[in-house]
């Protein structure tokens, strides 16, 4: 989802720059971006959500389980208000040096995405992230409670640095695979830290087991927990992904990605 929100925010934000202040109207209407009053209430509801995103008291979830090393590959389906396009993503996670390694391939259409992950083992803890895609490239350490790193696009670097307030879970490559690895049963919550890498800041995500529903994707036909993920600054983004209770595989994942307008991506286990 963060390579989606990413990717094509970066595009809007740079067409939007170069238009007069009534394309600019236009476009944010076909766009789905909203103006006037609603940014002033989303700055604030923004203000109000870091405070709660610094807070030292929201920990890391327990897990039940640790990751497994493996390979998942996933048909990905994305609609950004009508444009269709289906896409392949391989997410492996390996053993390297005390930690998981877990690295995301997303094949599109304006070339591969690359998103690799290091997370603590016993805790998955998020501490290195890297994201590449052509000339764009991101690398980030997360440690100290602090993000530090770079953006770099078509050679020209831009600092990140943000204070978290605690570590970050279920972030980048494998977040599906580390939401599977939690206590997970009906009626089951917890909240944890995300890093929002276009405002670069932290941002509180609240985890809600809704039940168990019944799956067919590409895969097979599973008994799955339905998970739902929300922000809780409020924001329009959201997504649910379904965990096999027997295997504990992530078999799908669909996210309203809110930043973009109207884009959704729905993504299916394929083996």
């Amino acid at each position: 989802m963060d390579k989606f929100r990413s990717l094509n925010d970066s595009l809007v934000s740079k067409i939007r720059d170069l238009l007069i202040d009534d394309q600019r109207k236009k476009f944010d209407l076909r766009t789905g971006r909203k103006t006037g009053d609603l940014e002033v209430k989303h700055i604030e509801s923004d203000s109000k959500s870091v405070a709660l995103e610094l807070d030292p008291d929201v920990a890391v979830p327990k897990l039940a389980v640790d990751l497994r090393a493996g390979t998942y590959k996933f048909q990905v389906k994305f609609d950004n208000g009508g444009q269709q396009q289906t896409m392949n993503l391989s997410t492996t996670i390996r053993e390297d040096n005390g930690a998981w390694t877990v690295t995301d391939v997303l094949d599109t259409p304006n070339g591969q995405v690359t998103d690799k992950s290091t997370l603590e083992k016993g805790s998955l803890i998020l501490r290195k992230r890297s994201l590449a895609q052509g000339s764009v490239t991101v690398d980030l350490d997360f440690s100290g409670n602090k993000a530090a790193g770079g953006l770099s696009i078509n050679g020209v670097q831009q600092p990140i640095a943000a204070d978290l307030g605690g570590p970050l879970f279920a972030d980048s490559a494998g977040w599906e695979e580390v939401i599977a690895c939690l206590p997970l049963a009906e009626g089951y919550v917890t909240s944890f830290r995300n890093f929002d890498l276009q405002k670069r800041r932290p941002k509180l995500m609240q985890l809600k087991v809704a039940g168990v529903e019944r799956v067919a994707v590409p895969a097979g036909t599973f008994d799955a927990f339905k998970v739902d993920l929300t922000p809780t600054d409020g924001g329009p983004e959201k997504s649910t992904v379904w965990i096999a209770i027997g295997s504990r595989k992530p078999v799908k994942a669909f996210a309203v990605l809110g930043s973009m307008g109207r884009a959704t991506m729905n993504a299916e286990l394929v083996q």
